[in-house]
């Protein structure tokens, strides 16, 4: 499946993204990356659901080839996403995020209804827990390059469960590190500000969580979580994979995806039928109050 690198301008930004898959008239699905990667590590899913989707891999302002904005924060970014629909005539999409990028989905659906279609929310939550902050401090006295080396050796161990391919790991870390440092700052404060209960509770999309199993930086309790607060949200756990599930079980992660839109398609052709059958009703209603005035009138 040949994968495109374009971009479009937003507010007078660059926004670049990867495309693949069918013509203008296939189905659209958007998909959002987390905190400090970009759309590179949505390669599974580019080559895999293009058989089915026009689909479209954005780089967040300040990731991979995209312009920063002054700004940065969930909501933000999620204007940007927006705004980015707009200018390629891609809504209504189906729209799949990623830990922050689920959280972008969330207030992207919030903002805009009616340019979503359904959500799925791939390791991700409404609002983080505290915590000790301790640690970073400490770190900030470190010399750079341990810190840097400190830095990456815990980001694999929370990303990745034990279990992990090795090509997985490789693909998830060389995206860390080629993220600009000022924007990994930028976007562990966006996650840690970051509160959508409101915007959750008040979804109208099917919505559909997937979580690892072993993910331990947004566990499953969080997505049990993110599930109750969605009306009409179900939740599909991955027994044994980590925080980057889109990579260490891509195939089980597409198969979701797929079944899920699927299931949005056939929601669509139930409300279809429904309202057909209850136009035919009314219809016959009508011809049968018409006969009786006919009768009425003639007798």
């Amino acid at each position: 499946m040949p994968i495109d690198r374009r971009s479009v301008v937003v507010d007078g930004r660059r926004v670049s993204y990867l495309t693949a898959g069918g013509s203008a008239a296939a189905r659209a699905i958007l998909l959002i990356h987390g905190s400090a990667v970009s759309a590179g590590y949505w390669i599974n899913q580019l080559c895999s659901l293009g058989d089915a989707f026009q689909v479209a891999a954005i780089d967040l302002p300040g990731h991979g080839k995209s312009d920063p904005i002054p700004q940065a924060s969930v909501e933000a970014y999620a204007e940007t996403v927006g705004k980015f629909l707009e200018a390629l005539g891609m809504d209504p999409v189906l729209v799949v995020g990623h830990s922050l990028g689920g959280a972008v989905a969330i207030a992207l659906a919030a903002r805009r209804p009616e340019a979503v279609t359904g959500l799925v929310l791939v390791a991700s939550c409404a609002k983080l827990p505290r915590v000790d902050g301790s640690r970073e401090r400490l770190l900030a006295y470190l010399p750079g390059p341990l810190r840097r080396m400190l830095f990456f050796w815990t980001a694999q161990k929370l990303l990745f469960s034990p279990a992990a391919p090795g090509h997985a790991v490789s693909l998830g870390m060389h995206e860390l590190r080629s993220c600009r440092a000022e924007t990994v700052v930028q976007d562990f404060h966006a996650a840690q500000a970051m509160d959508l209960t409101r915007q959750a509770t008040e979804l109208e999309a099917p919505t559909l969580i997937l979580c690892g199993s072993r993910d331990r930086l947004t566990p499953p309790a969080l997505s049990e979580h993110l599930r109750k607060l969605i009306p009409r949200s179900r939740l599909s756990l991955v027994e044994g994979a980590g925080h980057m599930v889109l990579l260490e079980a891509p195939e089980r992660v597409n198969q979701e995806i797929l079944g899920f839109a699927a299931s949005l398609r056939g929601e669509a052709r139930s409300f279809t039928v429904k309202w057909e059958r209850r136009g035919r009703s009314l219809v016959r209603r009508l011809l049968d109050w018409t006969r009786a005035c006919v009768l009425f009138l003639t007798s």
